[in-house]
């Protein structure tokens, strides 16, 4: 009976244990930093070894999403929030590694106002990564004392304008910055990236600068310039990854004033596997690419993406010396355009040596927005020749192919037999016929090296005799 008693009186004292309140003090602060940050505070309500625990949290993470603030906030319900987050900073003690603001409908940027004393708490306690989202201004200068946190990581900004102090010495531990919907004067950016020895991931989205940029690093992996510029200066020889996608608004940059040097950009790269070349970047380019001038070989490079007009004598240079110096692609994606204003090599592509091997490796191709013209038609007879090892080739189209330049695509030849026409999204064609199927898979003619349209004929309509479509 003794026995008995006792093991009770040892179950009972187990289950009155508060283990959680007990674990140590890193574990405690792990789950806290996982509530939002209303609950995390609402937990000094627990017991009195709960009561300032939330005040030496780590991480601080402010999103208007946990408050009540309504659809359309107004003054009052902003200045909650905004004294929720100083009642928070002035009674936390300990450093501060992380801290998130994600206030996109709370107006929260005034000069020297609620972001620029934030940030100086920031600097004084150790903050290794800052993420900050708010309404879009590009009127509001980044606070001098960012540029004080030693121990920045990390940083996420959006919406103000790049300005460095004279005594800024650069961030030593960085590796990535990520800025969006931002203004820069003149090569801020350039010097902001040079001042960090390791960083290895920019991006740089909705840029808007008036002034030449000219990025140099031997660190970065990774690239993302998104935006509207003056002059773009690229030599990252290291860089695994680039998106470059130039904006034209005639409304804040003049076109004529607009260049990129992507003669520089393309030589100087050693380790790039993906690219991707959008919006005007081919026709702002400089000076194009040379034939025979790049350096050397991107042997590693297998994907790249492009938005093009194959019928601009410049741009199909270009993009055509860049084939040539890439002879392990395994996929091309091109977003096809008109741009209206130069005049169209209609012929460029049919003169090119269909045995030049610039795609002994491809896999697959993606043409988005083709129109059949006689360059776009031009390119994919040269691809379709030139690819032995071709599996897929997509066409997007928006409903601009008729029925005649349908069944040119289907007659072209090809240098492999298991290439496939895949995913084409006619639609309804123009001249009122059916919808062709979505795949389309050739069988192989006679020469083993034309497009069988007999399982397509019924289709397309216009010919009950097949052999007058080959």
């Amino acid at each position: 009976m003794d026995r008995g008693g006792s093991q009770k009186k040892r179950h009972k004292a187990v289950a009155n244990v508060d283990i959680i309140s007990n674990l140590p003090d890193v574990i405690k602060d792990k789950i806290l930093c996982c509530l939002p940050i209303k609950e995390a505070l609402g937990t000094c309500l627990l017991s009195r070894k709960w009561r300032y625990t939330w005040a030496s949290m780590t991480e601080l993470t402010f999103r208007e999403d946990d408050f009540d603030l309504g659809s359309s906030i107004e003054e009052g319900e902003t200045k909650k929030f905004v004294n929720f987050i100083n009642m928070v900073l002035s009674l936390h003690n300990g450093p501060i590694l992380k801290f998130e603001l994600n206030a996109r409908r709370v107006h929260l940027l005034s000069p020297g106002g609620h972001i620029h004393r934030w940030m100086l708490i920031l600097s004084r306690n150790g903050v290794k990564e800052i993420q900050i989202r708010t309404k879009i201004w590009r009127n509001h200068k980044i606070p001098s004392s960012f540029f004080s946190c030693e121990e920045l990581e990390y940083a996420f900004l959006q919406g103000c304008i790049i300005q460095l102090p004279p005594l800024f010495t650069g961030f030593k531990r960085i590796h990535t910055l990520h800025f969006i919907d931002f203004c820069a004067t003149e090569n801020n950016i350039g010097e902001l990236v040079a001042s960090c020895p390791n960083l290895e991931k920019l991006i740089l989205s909705r840029l808007l600068s008036f002034a030449d940029i000219s990025i140099h690093s031997t660190k970065l992996k990774i690239l993302r310039v998104d935006g509207m510029f003056k002059h773009l200066s690229l030599v990252t020889p290291h860089v695994s990854s680039a998106v470059i996608n130039l904006q034209v608004n005639t409304g804040y940059v003049p076109r004529a004033g607009c260049n990129f040097n992507l003669s520089q950009f393309i030589g100087s790269l050693l380790d790039i596997e993906n690219i991707s070349l959008l919006g005007h970047a081919f026709e702002c380019a400089a000076h194009g690419i040379l034939p025979g001038k790049l350096p050397r070989l991107l042997n590693r490079l297998t994907e790249i993406t492009l938005e093009i007009d194959l019928g601009n004598l410049k741009e199909a240079n270009a993009v055509h010396c860049l084939f040539q110096v890439a002879p392990n692609l395994r996929r091309v994606e091109l977003q096809l355009i008109y741009r209206g204003y130069a005049a169209p090599t209609s012929y460029f592509w049919d003169s090119i040596d269909h045995q030049a091997g610039l795609f002994n490796n491809l896999d697959t191709v993606v043409l988005n927005n083709f129109a059949g013209s006689c360059a776009e038609s031009g390119f994919l007879k040269l691809l379709l020749e030139d690819a032995p090892i071709l599996r897929i080739a997509q066409i997007k189209e928006n409903n601009k192919l008729d029925k005649e330049c349908l069944k040119r695509l289907l007659k072209m030849r090809r240098a492999s037999k298991d290439a496939e026409l895949g995913q084409v999204n006619f639609g309804t064609l123009k001249t009122g016929t059916p919808t062709v199927p979505r795949r389309i898979r050739s069988g192989l003619v006679s020469d083993g090296a034309r497009w069988d349209l007999r399982t397509v004929n019924k289709r397309i309509g216009g010919c009950n005799n097949p052999t007058t479509l080959i």
